[in-house]
């Protein structure tokens, strides 16, 4: 009777601790969820590279935001980072599960070589494993940058062409250093490097001597190829060093009179676009991004969420700032509306007798739209940028006003002009930005005039780019605070400044400088402040 005792007892035990998953993984019990979040960061914030061979060191913070803790191991896959992860014994409470809320960092490291160099960036793509449940797909994009900061060297590019239109054809790139030091700099062999014309550019003879403002020009030819037609814009980045000088980037930007999206408009009478027969519902599709377009349109193209959009590109840093030939994944298509695939928008030259209304009803587009992102006066002749099949498109919300950027910023960018002090080129603008906001700056530039930019903040904490007048960005949002170019087109200009990290407010300064003739007293503003978060509502 005893022994049947113990045996039961022992039985009741051990139905206990079973229960209580004492041993062995954790199964979790009906309508739990178990979902893994990974982010990447570099390791203080680092957010350029400079040289080949130059290491990046990478964190990667792994949480479980779902209602099951996950038994380990924690993996994350990122090659060649070859990251590594603590045992989850060594964390936290110390027990061998990642638990609700509980998050391990993991690192890996990466050395910057030689084609990082000639591309201008570095982009990587983790995800992490734990407890057979994999979390998003996510990584981080480093730009080229400066390697010295306290530089006495500077460099101008200019192009010889500011649009190609075959392969084979050639542009000469002119690359002008200058020494704004108070001492000369060298005997040296100053070089180029540019992200399209490979390898170290000798600029002028060896042992090379540049007094100070002394300039030093140098011409590299380059041939376009059969892959650069295929581009809509040739976009190339080159640094110059020697005598232990490295300047801040140059770029330069080249339009494909071939592309498009970049042609002279025809007057189309009627809406080319219908529905997209080979395109799955609920499918995921890679679309390359067309000048003038941008992540709002491109999601209502395709009949998809823009939430779902915005999550499936975590490389974009802001959804606002999308440059032509990017790739974007657009998920779960048709699960918000009618797929009509692209072109998501098209140019129309206004002709005689048009109205808003008879354009917005000739293409199928969202009245409300097509006003947001041309904000102009409807006059013969006028090129206007067409929001192809928006209208009753899921997520489209009439904006407050008629006045917007021309580069589509979203509603929480706050737009004001730059004003130049009487007889002088240079306007400083103290300014503090907060958490997911842009402010922007509108300078109304003519062809020839020089216009630089410098913004003095804290490394990494702000982003900032500059849109030209057809809103193509000429310089990316990034961590690159130095900024010049030859003004090829006359209009506004956008000068936008982001908050990159952290949710506290960030103090910075803007210098701009716009040379080559007088100033003007102020820039037309294309935006109204406003501090609504951005909406899928243009």
């Amino acid at each position: 009777m005893k022994k049947i005792f113990r045996i039961s007892l022992s039985s009741i035990i051990l139905l206990v601790l079973s229960a209580c998953n004492l041993f062995g993984s954790p199964n979790p019990v009906a309508g739990e969820t178990s979902v893994v979040r990974l982010s990447v960061q570099t390791q203080n914030g680092v957010s350029t590279f400079s040289k080949a061979g130059e290491t990046i060191k990478y964190n990667y913070l792994v949480t479980n935001t779902g209602s099951a803790h996950l038994a380990g191991p924690v993996i994350v896959n990122d090659a060649p980072r070859a990251p590594t992860c603590p045992d989850l014994a060594t964390v936290g409470n110390g027990d061998i599960y990642l638990d609700l809320n509980e998050t391990v960092t993991c690192q890996g490291s990466y050395a910057i070589t030689d084609s990082d160099v000639n591309t201008g960036s570095v982009t990587n793509l983790a995800t992490a494993l734990v407890g057979g449940v994999t979390s998003n797909q996510t990584g981080v994009t480093l730009a080229l940058g400066v390697a010295q900061a306290s530089s006495v060297l500077t460099l101008k590019k200019t192009a010889s062409s500011q649009t190609y239109g075959k392969a084979g054809e050639t542009i000469d790139y002119v690359f002008t250093l200058t020494n704004v030091g108070t001492t000369p700099l060298g005997p040296a062999q100053f070089v180029i490097n540019d992200n399209k014309l490979g390898g170290s550019v000798p600029c002028g003879p060896d042992q090379t001597t540049i007094a100070p403002n002394q300039p030093l020009s140098c011409t590299k030819t380059y041939t376009i190829t059969a892959d650069d037609m295929a581009l809509t814009t040739l976009i190339n980045t080159a640094i110059a060093s020697g005598a232990g000088q490295t300047t801040a980037p140059a770029s330069t930007t080249v339009t494909n009179l071939t592309a498009p999206a970049t042609q002279t408009p025809t007057n189309i009478q009627t809406a080319t676009p219908g529905p997209a027969s080979n395109l799955t519902p609920g499918s995921t599709i890679q679309h390359q991004v067309a000048v003038g377009e941008w992540l709002i349109q491109i999601a209502r193209c395709y009949g998809a969420k823009f939430d779902d959009v915005r999550n499936a590109n975590p490389q974009i840093a802001d959804p606002d700032f999308i440059l032509p030939s990017m790739i974007i994944v657009v998920p779960r298509i048709g699960s918000a509306g009618k797929i009509y695939g692209p072109p998501c928008i098209t140019f129309y030259t206004v002709q005689s007798g048009d109205s808003w209304t008879s354009i917005a009803q000739r293409y199928n587009a969202d009245l409300a739209v097509l006003q947001h992102v041309n904000p102009v006066t409807l006059s013969t002749g006028t090129v206007i940028k067409i929001p192809l099949n928006s209208a009753g498109a899921a997520g489209v919300v009439v904006p407050s006003t008629s006045t917007v950027p021309t580069n589509t910023a979203s509603p929480n960018t706050t737009s004001q002009p730059v004003t130049f002090p009487a007889g002088q080129n240079t306007a400083s603008l103290a300014g503090v930005v907060s958490p997911n906001q842009t402010i922007q700056y509108v300078v109304s530039a003519t062809q020839g005039q020089e216009l630089t930019i410098n913004l003095i903040a804290n490394p990494n904490e702000i982003f900032i780019g500059v849109n030209g007048p057809t809103g193509i960005a000429l310089k990316q949002m990034d961590g690159l605070y130095q900024w010049h170019t030859t003004i090829t087109t006359s209009g506004n200009y956008f000068i936008n400044v982001t908050s990159a990290l952290g949710s506290s407010l960030k103090n910075y300064t803007l210098q701009v400088t716009l040379s080559g003739s007088a100033p003007p007293a102020t820039a037309t503003p294309t935006a109204t402040p406003t501090s609504t978060p951005p909406t899928p509502g243009s």
